[in-house]
């Protein structure tokens, strides 16, 4: 084994946060190493950039089937895979550059294109290599699950790369699992042209409050996504250059056929093979455990992104880098945790910040819940997007808790909230905001107003009633005090006689 190195940090995991992380540390004046046994960049190269393309192709091909609905007429509107291809290329040939070894060479944070495992509680091996650093940041991202179903082993499903790489769009896909992620993609490429069955085991958006899955079910089932709920995957068998699945729906048995298929059933923390029982590390299957301040149970390790459990969010990573670095260079940290935003990239989209309605009510009793429809929009009506709308969670006296978008850029819309949540403000504040005319903006402020003007125009028998309780009880302690200031002075009075 080569003479072992001894950084400041080390890094296991090249994604998006931990190759921040090691960039950020190294022009903070820090040794770092970077461990990553695959491309760096993780998947944002291979799967979630191709997948927003294609899922921005089938935006912009369903767009341009409705433009009847502005007077336009476009005649036999049809997909070109192979332009596609080329667009979702460009895209990942911009972006990479940002991930290149060529620049952790320029910042001086060395890397190790291997699989890192610890040793012992401060150190691991990797590519021969023995590392003792001051600290470790484990930055290990997700892998797919594995499913049990017989006959799995014997075929390869397609992923999102494989997909960017066929010469043409398949004819018909079959997507196993309901990951969001892998919902998205289906609508996609339904409006590409393509047939796209999704098999699940339970239902559509478990997670989420049904008056948000409802406009997506519906979207789906318009753009010609066929989804079998609550089925049992019996076998998957390749025949020739095609695959078999056998489902069971109750005590009716089917079979599919495509030449492709993909697996959509969600991801956990890549954690297999890291040694953590070596480096004294608590965690099971849905991540690492770790303080609020990322610290896991051992003190000179940290856990960023999809490692630590319950932390899934879209750009955790990223964040939590930078909440390291600042522990790391002993500079305080923030002084709340940032809410994490959620979003679903179907169209329309779902995206949520903060609390949801039962978990707002499971911790604050009384609520209050607002809405807007979209569709009492302008700028929704302007342009035909009015499906769709805003819900706000906020406590009786207007703190907002969370909020839930369902309806078309609501990716874009949730920032305004999370903001909000972020900084304290009340609904009173959101209402006040003056935003340009027109914009889905309005749909925000709108329910937020919902509240003020509540407020504002409550029965005028409620304000007197309020009104007079408070002052009733106001004389009472008015007159209790009289009566023991009058006391005192009788009791005064007999002690000088």
């Amino acid at each position: 084994m080569r003479a072992e190195l001894e950084p400041d940090l080390c890094v296991i995991g090249g994604g998006p946060g931990g190759y921040a992380l090691a960039l950020q540390a190294a022009a903070a004046g820090l040794s770092a190493v970077l461990v990553e046994r695959d491309e760096f960049g993780g998947r944002r190269l291979r799967d979630t950039l191709p997948r927003h393309a294609l899922i921005a192709a089938g935006r912009a091909a369903a767009a341009a089937r409705a433009g009847a609905g502005f007077g336009l007429t476009l005649a036999g509107a049809q997909a070109d895979f192979a332009r596609i291809r080329q667009h979702t290329a460009a895209v990942i040939s911009a972006i990479a550059p940002n991930y290149a070894q060529a620049r952790l060479e320029a910042m001086n944070v060395r890397s190790i294109r291997a699989g890192g495992c610890f040793t012992s509680p401060a150190a691991i091996e990797a590519g021969g290599r023995k590392i003792k650093a001051r600290r470790f940041v484990i930055a290990a991202g997700t892998e797919p699950l594995t499913p049990p179903y017989p006959g799995f082993d014997l075929v390869r499903p397609l992923d999102c790369a494989g997909l960017c790489a066929l010469n043409e769009l398949p004819q018909r896909l079959i997507l196993i699992g309901a990951d969001p992620e892998g919902l998205a993609l289906a609508q996609a490429l339904c409006r590409l042209g393509c047939e796209a069955a999704v098999l699940t085991t339970g239902p559509l958006f478990p997670s989420e409050d049904e008056e948000l899955a409802a406009p997506v079910r519906a979207a789906l089932a318009r753009d010609g996504v066929a989804i079998e709920e609550g089925v049992r995957i019996l076998r998957i068998e390749p025949r020739g250059e095609s695959i078999r699945i056998e489902i069971a729906a109750g005590r009716k048995k089917k079979t599919l056929n495509a030449l492709h298929f993909m697996l959509n059933e969600g991801r956990v923390p890549a954690l297999r093979g890291l040694g953590l029982d070596a480096a004294g590390i608590r965690y099971d299957e849905s991540g690492i455990e770790t303080s609020p301040s990322l610290l896991t149970s051992n003190p000179r390790i940290y856990a960023i992104g999809s490692a630590v459990k319950g932390r899934h969010a879209g750009g955790a990573s990223e964040r939590d880098a930078h909440a390291v670095l600042r522990a790391l260079l002993g500079r305080p940290g923030a002084r709340k945790q940032e809410p994490a935003t959620r979003v679903i990239w179907t169209s329309p989209a779902i995206a949520s910040v903060g609390l949801s309605e039962s978990q707002a009510r499971a911790a604050h009793g009384a609520i209050r819940v607002l809405r807007w429809p979209y569709s009492e929009t302008e700028r929704a009506r302007i342009e035909h997007c009015g499906a769709g709308h805003v819900k706000l969670i906020a406590s009786p006296s207007g703190a907002l808790l969370g909020a839930a978008i369902v309806g078309s850029g609501a990716e874009e819309l949730i920032n305004l909230a999370a903001l909000a949540i972020s900084r304290g403000m009340t609904l009173g504040e959101i209402a006040s905001l003056v935003v340009p005319y027109p914009s889905l903006t309005g749909a925000l402020r709108s329910a937020a107003s919902e509240f003020k003007e509540s407020t504002l125009d409550a029965p005028l028998e409620t304000i007197w009633s309020s009104g007079t309780r408070s002052f009733e009880r106001e004389m009472l302690r008015l007159r209790q005090l009289a009566r023991s200031l009058k006391e005192k002075a009788r009791k005064a009075l007999r002690h000088r006689k």
